[in-house]
């Protein structure tokens, strides 16, 4: 077996990310071992926790009295906790076990809020999906709500490019009939999925139309049309950064989930016959 089969192992793989996690594991988690299972131990830092948690929710520090409070419900909470393992009440229960596997995706992506990226990276990162990072089109326009039968629409667009005010000519709506320059996704919000894109095809043409939208037809002047741009990377290097480390993070999670799958010999039924019963 040559080193670049070994390298290449799947089971190899398996152990780097298990011991990686195993290392995370111990890294964040700062339960104390117990030694005595007959022992309830509440460690200082632990105490302290409480003390941060009350803190943060009534905005001062409890009292000691209140302190005592908090510690015993901890104590209780820690037995009724290892009476019920001990009963086996964590076994078949959904909700445990999908908290156990929301622990287990933590502790898989955990080392990704430690890795750092170059400028190099970053930009790769920013081009290689830019569509998470450009500035959408945006537009700036005028338009005349036509009556609910659509009228002289003909009549209407003259009068417009003859300097009509479009106010005195739309049908009565809380339409506003001048929109400043304005995001497609706000605009499609307002006037109904498509209408942005719509107008934006009729930038340069001054009045046009009819243009559907969900009120009816309208009349539609583009005064400004700003294409989507994708800023450089100094404008947006702290977005780009979160969003690579939030990319490795998952792919770091998949890589974990797919070792630790090829661990078990996996059985399942066909989703076919499954759904056909």
């Amino acid at each position: 077996m040559t080193a670049r089969t070994i390298l290449s192992s799947p089971l190899l793989h398996f152990f780097v990310l298990g011991g990686l996690v195993f290392a995370i594991y111990g890294l964040v988690n700062d339960s104390p071992t117990v030694a005595d299972p007959e022992a309830i131990t509440l460690q200082p830092a632990e105490a302290g926790q409480l003390v941060a948690r009350f803190t943060a929710t009534w905005d001062r520090p409890p009292t000691e009295v209140e302190l005592e409070g908090l510690m015993r419900a901890w104590a209780l909470e820690e037995a009724q906790y290892r009476e019920a393992v001990a009963l086996g009440l964590d076994q078949d229960d959904s909700v445990i076990r999908m908290r156990l596997s929301q622990k287990m995706e933590f502790i898989s992506e955990a080392g990704a809020a430690t890795l750092e990226a170059d400028d190099a990276v970053l930009q790769a990162h920013l081009e290689a999906h830019a569509e998470r990072f450009a500035e959408p089109t945006k537009l700036a326009f005028e338009q005349v709500l036509l009556p609910a039968d659509a009228g002289d629409a003909d009549a209407m667009r003259r009068a417009l490019e003859q300097g009509a005010d479009p106010a005195t000519l739309s049908r009565g709506s809380l339409l506003p009939t001048r929109l400043p320059l304005s995001a497609e996704t706000a605009i499609d919000r307002l006037f109904g999925g498509g209408f942005a894109r719509t107008i934006s095809e009729l930038a340069g043409s001054g009045w046009s139309g009819p243009v559907q939208s969900t009120y009816g037809h309208h009349l539609v002047r583009v005064i400004e049309l700003r294409p989507a741009v994708l800023p450089p990377l100094e404008a947006i290097r702290p977005k780009v950064e979160q969003d690579w480390r939030s990319t490795r993070a998952r792919e770091m999670r998949e890589e974990f989930g797919k070792a630790l799958l090829e661990r078990y010999d996996v059985t399942l039924p066909s989703a076919g016959e499954i759904l056909a019963k």
